[in-house]
């Protein structure tokens, strides 16, 4: 999972690398509104993917408590 979101943060900033200096920021009309929304809609993904690196361990101690739970649960199953 982790090496996943790794990926497409190092994706997301090669087209951000390559797209920003092409990208006619100061046009107006069309070309300009898609500019800047494609650089804010690059920038969500960026945070998105860094929001779930940085929760990634969180999850990952929540899964061991329920399978924790799980197996106390069949070990009192054994008892009785």
């Amino acid at each position: 999972m982790k090496n996943r979101l790794l990926l497409a943060l190092l994706c997301i900033g090669a087209l951000f690398y390559f797209a920003v200096p092409r990208l006619p920021m100061s046009e107006d009309g069309l070309a300009g509104w898609f500019a800047i929304s494609w650089t804010v809609f690059a920038l969500m993904a960026i945070g998105g993917n860094l929001v779930a690196i940085m929760y990634l361990p969180k999850r990952r101690k929540l899964v061991n408590k329920v399978k924790l739970a799980e197996v106390k649960r069949a070990r009192l199953r054994q008892y009785q």
